[in-house]
Order: structure tokens, then sequence, then C-alpha cells
């Protein structure tokens, strides 16, 4: 068994190098990315050659997943992009794992041989599901940050529009007043409008990008308004910020209920174990 760790280790290794040098014809796409988002980013040129064969092609659910995914946290524009890049980081990560940790047990003994092989398994596994998935926890991390600022953004522009602003320059006011997740997709969508993009498309589009239902009805609502002639503005926005405050008091009394309904069972084990040693107690004295 050892002798086939070995080997296989050993075929894999010379394979990753093979491949390393095949998919350097990539290395321009991927120089340019960010190295906190895809650390050891040289290493993808596996992955990219990889997906020169058939059989590895991004494809299927996972394929679907993974462009919808890059097109909610880059953009529909690159998502494509992103999305190979992501499943080239999988093969690349995966690959390394096996072959590392199937040479280890090809030098092991024994059972340490078989541990070997197994963590191997294991690591190649959790990079493809901990790559796979980063890009929609990054996607849900910021629509909870959009979340949580969004009463308080919507507060400001009812505040703004109503004192006799614009709604573009409200709008501007709002995003460059602030530090926050939600605030930078305001300013994207002041960049885009600067840049000719029409009002109406940029508020759809940021609110498609966070892609939050709370967010999505508020500039879907919104742009109802604008295409109405805007007339009603100050009074749909005052209604929509007392609404946006209300529904949040609702959410944030459910989650308090949620969260003492969790404790109760810790309590009640508590309560147990405290009648136990009570009981103990009770008995060794008779």
């Amino acid at each position: 068994m050892v002798i086939l760790y070995l080997a296989a280790g050993t075929v894999l290794s010379l394979l990753f190098v093979v491949l390393l040098f095949k998919g350097g014809k990539y290395d321009y796409m991927l120089e340019p990315l960010d190295s906190g988002d895809f650390p050891l980013k040289t290493l993808y040129s596996v992955g990219m050659a990889w997906q020169e064969i058939g059989l590895f092609r991004l494809r299927g659910r996972l394929g679907e997943n993974l462009r919808t995914d890059t097109t909610l946290h880059y953009s529909r524009q690159y998502s494509e992009f992103y999305a190979r890049v992501i499943w080239a980081q999988m093969l690349s990560f995966g690959h390394l794992s096996l072959s590392v940790f199937l040479v280890l047990a090809g030098f092991g003994s024994g059972s340490l041989s078989d541990f070997y092989a197994l963590t191997g398994v294991v690591l190649s596994v959790l990079a493809l599901y901990y790559f796979g998935t980063c890009t929609k926890e990054k996607v849900k991390k910021r629509r909870e940050e959009c979340d949580s600022e969004f009463p308080n953004a919507v507060s400001k522009l009812a505040l703004i529009v109503n004192s006799g602003a614009t709604l573009h320059d409200s709008w501007e006011m709002v995003a460059y007043g602030k530090e926050g997740t939600l605030y930078d997709m305001m300013k994207k969508a002041c960049m885009e409008m600067k840049n000719g993009k029409p009002e109406v498309d940029a508020l759809h589009d940021m609110g498609a990008v966070i892609n939050s239902e709370e967010i999505r009805k508020f500039t879907s609502a919104l742009i109802q308004s604008i295409e109405r002639g805007g007339g009603d503005l100050p009074h749909f926005l005052a209604n929509q910020s007392a609404e946006i405050w209300a529904r949040r008091r609702q959410n944030l009394l459910q989650k308090g209920e949620q969260a003492a309904s969790a404790l109760l069972m810790p309590i009640a084990f508590m309560f147990v174990g405290i009648m136990l040693i009570v009981m103990s107690a009770a008995i060794q004295s008779f």
C-alpha cells in the first residue's frame, strides 16, 4: 500500500509541475488578481490547464452557482472570468493537497501512511468546498452589512429630499457622507450616473447586485416614483423610512424571541445537572 501511495503521489506531483508550465500562458490573466482574495494565484495556472480537458470544464449546477455568485460580487461583465478563476483555484489546491499528502503517505509506514493519505483526500475535498463557497459567503456578508446600514441611509435620504434637494444630489450627499458597504454601493451608483448611465438603471443595478429583498423592494418602488415624475418623492421616502424602521424593530423582536428560545435547552440541561448533583449529595448523606 505504501508503494501505491508513493507512486500515486509521484505521478500527481509530476503532473502538477507539467500543468503548471502548460498553464503558464494564463499567467497574464492571473497577474492582476487581488492576492488577498486569491492567495498563491500563480498556482492557478494548473487549474486553468485542467479546464482545457473536457471533463474538467466548468459546467452544470456548479458552473451556474459560481457564475451567479461572481455576477453578484463582481459584475455580469466579468462573471465568466472570475467563475473560471475560482474553478481553477479549486482544482489547483485540490490537486496540490492530494499530491503532497500522498507523497508523505508513501514515506510513512503503517497507520501513519493511511492517515496521511486520508488527510490528503479530506483536504482536497475541503479545498473544493471552501473556495467554491467563498464568493457566496462574501455576497451574503455584504448583503447583511447593507441591510444593517439601510434604515439609516433611507432616513438621511428622506430628510435631505424633504429639505428641498433633488434625488440625485441627496443620493450623492448620503453616499459620500459616511463610510460603509452600502455607502460604497451608493457611491458606485453615483459614478455610473456621472458616466451617463440613466438614474433608473443605476438604482436597479444596485438593488440587484446587493441581492437584498428589502433593498430591491425599495429601489423598485423608488424607480416607480421617479417614472411617475417624482412629485410624491418626499412623501414616499418619509413613508418608506417609517416602514423600514418598523420592519427592523419587528425583526429585532423576532430575533430576541428566537435567542430566548435557543437558551431554553441549555438552561434545562443546567437545571437537570444541578438536580443530579443535589440528589447525589443527598443519597451519599444517607
